[in-house]
């Protein structure tokens, strides 16, 4: 977990190094920038974003049956925001999705049916009421419901030739934590006709060999912990309403396996809708892990299903290496499943999915010739080598918390060790140079390595910028009076540009850029409307440029050169989560993933 380091005003304290490190001038340092002109023309603009693996549903919100012309399709909305089709039985998908559909439904709380001759309205709240549907007026006894009761859903059948209405609701304040079962009504006489026990969402009605059946969403006893044996999470159970016994149970959508028990209840929601299909009861269902299913109710078998291709859960990181001579993105989800991407066609091509549950963590390493690694973490911090043939070596015993990175040219390691911030060779273990005394809370997500005036330097960024010689451990000086005002904003990032070196911070919605020669604020890159959550720097060609990202939902793009943005601000999505800044065939590109379970991509040239 990445903690927030934020730089605010500048001030600085010389501090004199030891004799090994005093062969330059004591900083700070006098100014020095060099006339940097770039080859590579700024970008105007950006083109819109490749989606790895396609454009498919994410956590389906809604499922249904609509007739198109003189055909039934399937219909489903999902939480990116768009309306699918389906042809029916096969669920191939038809037309483009439509940003923005809905499905057309009744209001679950109102229904209307035939009673006594005439059309009569039922709405159901704190009371169930039945009213003549020409004139409004009450035609049956207030049938009381609950205070302040949440109905999820109704539906009205015949019952023994008499009009009922099957209700799932929570039962009101009076029922509240229990679960939320289906209750039988009988209109005419406003009297219970019986219960449906169980924890369910929703509840529908189908007719199957000329007998009315309910069918109910099961919320399983994982809500509650009630420890009776309620159907299964995720499935759906048909009922005989005159016996109040379960007939058949769908297999439906089981929430996935979730470390230390975590359950998305949201998104772990199965939809549910039924239709007719050449003269015979199906069901459709979608819920959180982003599938359709179609059902035939008369045998309760699956006649179809879609296969999602990416994660069914947030992203939590992402890694870019290369194996077998082509560049690869490999990704890990909340689902406990690790995916491998090519970078070049944004196809998926493998799944991992063998593995135990465990969230892991793919290390954003980037560096040229190293496999992927990956960590874990259960009752301990492990760390793992994603091999050619697609297995999970164990490798680095007894390496701590940490960043991997790239120190002239070689895999090193920035870790805690005792209280005190140390860089090792990765493969050697081998220390390079001085532990660094930087301490407080996790003190190596503050730490940055990188150079100033040709030597190697660790600087930590809190409410100051302190600046320390790797091979001696002795600091160098301090940037005052920075100020860092929470724990929500970006971790800082470097550059060498212009003969000199520059630290990013976020400051609210601002970066300030720092000149870590001379100690002094150079410029503010102002244009964010939210607090700034990742800084990465890189280059455009030969152009050195930062992206930024803010609670505005935006990316941005600057030239550090002069710190004026390149093209138009990039919606990213409140969802997202990782962003980093990478490289293929010549190209910046620019990827993020994160709670919308998908993986972007900016081409921002090159």
């Amino acid at each position: 977990m990445l903690l927030v380091a934020v730089l605010l005003v500048a001030g600085v304290v010389p501090r004199a190094s030891s004799a090994a490190s005093t062969a330059g001038p004591r900083w700070p340092y006098p100014q020095k920038f060099c006339d940097e002109r770039p080859r590579t023309a700024a970008p105007a603009g950006f083109g819109p974003a490749q989606t790895f693996g396609g454009d498919e549903h994410t956590n389906i919100t809604g499922v249904g049956f609509e007739r198109r012309g003189d055909r039934t399709v399937a219909v489903s909305t999902g939480q990116e925001g768009t309306l699918r089709a389906w042809a029916l039985p096969g669920l191939t998908p038809l037309g483009e999705p439509e940003r923005g559909g809905e499905i057309g439904r009744e209001t679950e709380d109102v229904r209307t049916g035939r009673l006594n001759g005439r059309t009569v309205r039922v709405t159901a709240g704190d009371e169930l009421r039945v009213v003549d549907a020409g004139t409004g007026r009450l035609i049956a006894p207030i049938m009381y419901l609950g205070e302040d009761n949440n109905v999820h859903a109704m539906v009205l059948f015949t019952l023994g030739g008499r009009l009922t209405a099957a209700v799932n609701d929570n039962g009101g304040d009076e029922n509240e934590p229990g679960p939320d079962d289906v209750t039988l009504w009988d209109l005419a006489s406003g009297t219970k006709a019986g219960k449906i026990d169980g924890d369910f969402s929703t509840v529908r009605t189908a007719t199957i060999g000329g007998r009315a059946v309910l069918l109910t969403v099961n919320l399983g006893t994982d809500r509650y912990e009630l420890g009776t044996a309620y159907p299964p999470a995720g499935t759906v159970s048909l009922w005989d309403p005159a016996t109040r016994k379960e007939i058949a149970r769908l297999p439906g959508h089981p929430p996935p396996a979730q470390p230390n028990g975590y359950t998305r209840l949201v998104y772990d929601q199965v939809h549910l809708a039924v239709g007719d299909l050449d003269g015979r009861p199906v069901a459709l269902t979608g819920g959180g892990d982003n599938a359709l299913r179609l059902w035939d109710l008369t045998t309760a078998t699956q006649l179809a299903a879609t296969t999602p291709i990416g994660h069914t859960d947030e992203i939590e990181s992402f890694a870019v290496a290369e194996r077998d001579g082509r560049r690869i993105l490999v990704s890990g989800g909340a689902d406990g499943t690790v995916m491998v991407w090519d970078l070049a066609t944004r196809q998926r091509v493998e799944v991992l999915r063998d593995t135990a549950p465990t969230v892991k963590y793919p290390l954003f390493t980037d560096i040229p010739g190293m496999k992927p690694i990956l960590s874990t973490w259960d009752d301990e911090l492990r760390y793992w080598e994603l091999g050619a043939t697609g297995a999970l070596e164990p490798i680095l015993p007894g390496l701590g918390a940490g960043w991997i990175l790239s120190f002239h040219g070689r895999p090193a390691h920035l870790g805690e060790e005792s209280g005190r911030v140390r860089l090792r060779d990765l493969a050697t273990r081998a220390p390079i140079g001085a532990p660094i005394p930087i301490t407080g809370e996790q003190p190596v997500t503050r730490a940055v390595v990188t150079q100033l005036a040709d030597r190697d330097v660790v600087i930590d960024v809190r409410n100051r910028i302190r600046i320390w010689d790797l091979y001696t451990g002795r600091r160098l000086g301090t940037i005052l009076d920075v100020r860092s005002p929470g724990s929500r904003e970006a971790r800082p990032d470097v550059a060498q540009v212009s003969c000199t070196t520059l630290v990013l911070s976020g400051a609210g919605p601002v970066v300030r850029v720092w000149d870590l020669r001379t100690g002094r604020e150079l410029r503010q890159l102002n244009g964010h409307d939210g607090t700034i959550v990742h800084i990465r720097t890189g280059v455009i060609g030969d152009r050195p440029i930062a992206v930024t990202t803010a609670e505005d939902d935006t990316a941005r793009v600057w030239n550090l050169i002069d710190g004026t943005q390149l093209g138009p601000p990039i919606s990213v999505d409140r969802r997202y989560g990782v962003i980093e800044l990478t490289y293929l065939n010549g190209r910046t590109l620019l990827i993020r993933a994160g709670r919308d379970e998908r993986i972007r991509m900016w081409d921002l040239g090159g």
